[in-house]
C-alpha cells in the first residue's frame, strides 16, 4: 500500500456554509413578519374563546341554579379578565364562581364592549368600526333563570365584546355578541357572514 495516498475526504467549504446561511437567513426574515402576526392573531382567538367560555359558564350556571348569575369584564384598561359569579350571593349561590385573571395569557389582547342592541341579521359592515380597548368597561352581563339577559338589564348590559391586539394592529379582531336571548356568538368581521358562517355581517 502506498503510503503516500490520502483517504478522500468530504464536507462543505467555507463559501457553501456561507451561501448556505444567507438562505437560512433570508427565508427566516421573510417568513418572521408573517409568523409574528400569526402569533398576536392566535392571542385574540384565544382571549374570545375565554370571553365566550366564561359567558357560557355564566349562562349554564344561571340555568342550573335557577337564579340571576352576572359575567363581568373586570379591567377598566380593556385587559382580558372576567368573574362569573351570582348577583346575588347566598349560601347556595357564590358571589363568585369562576374567574379568569388579566395575567393569564394572551398579554396584548385587549377589549372593548358595548351596550347598544345587537341587530339579528347584522346589517353589512355594522362591525366595521372597532370599539377601543377598555370602552365602558368594567361592565358585564347578567342571565335569568332561563337563560335569558333579565328585561330589566337589556339596554345597561353588554351585547358586544370587540378583542383586539394592542401590539398589531393588522391582527385579526373578533367579536363576541349576546342577544337578549341569551344567545352567545364569536365571529369575524372581516368575513362576510353571506360568504362565510363566521362572518358577522
Amino acid at each position: 500500500m502506498n503510503a503516500t495516498m490520502r483517504s478522500a475526504q468530504s464536507g462543505v467549504s467555507l463559501i457553501e456554509l456561507m451561501v448556505s446561511m444567507t438562505i437560512l437567513m433570508l427565508g427566516l426574515a421573510l417568513g418572521l413578519p408573517s409568523f409574528s402576526l400569526w402569533l398576536q392573531s392566535a392571542q385574540v382567538r384565544t382571549a374570545a374563546e375565554s370571553i365566550q367560555t366564561g359567558l357560557h359558564a355564566a349562562r349554564t350556571e344561571a340555568v342550573r341554579r335557577n337564579a340571576v348569575v352576572r359575567f363581568s369584564l373586570t379591567e377598566s384598561n380593556g385587559q382580558v379578565a372576567w368573574t362569573v359569579g351570582c348577583a346575588t350571593a347566598t349560601t347556595d349561590c357564590p358571589a363568585e364562581i369562576q374567574k379568569r385573571l388579566a395575567a393569564e395569557g394572551t398579554p396584548n389582547a385587549r377589549v372593548g364592549a358595548s351596550v347598544a342592541a345587537v341587530a339579528s341579521p347584522a346589517p353589512a359592515n355594522a362591525y366595521g368600526t372597532a370599539l377601543a380597548a377598555g370602552a365602558a368597561l368594567p361592565a358585564g352581563v347578567s342571565f335569568d333563570g332561563m337563560g335569558r339577559v333579565p328585561a330589566a338589564n337589556v339596554g345597561a348590559d353588554i351585547t358586544r365584546v370587540d378583542v383586539i391586539n394592542a401590539a398589531n394592529a393588522s391582527a385579526r379582531r373578533l367579536v363576541v355578541t349576546i342577544n337578549a336571548f341569551g344567545l352567545i356568538r364569536m365571529c369575524d368581521p372581516a368575513v362576510a357572514l353571506s360568504a362565510n358562517p363566521v362572518g358577522c355581517s
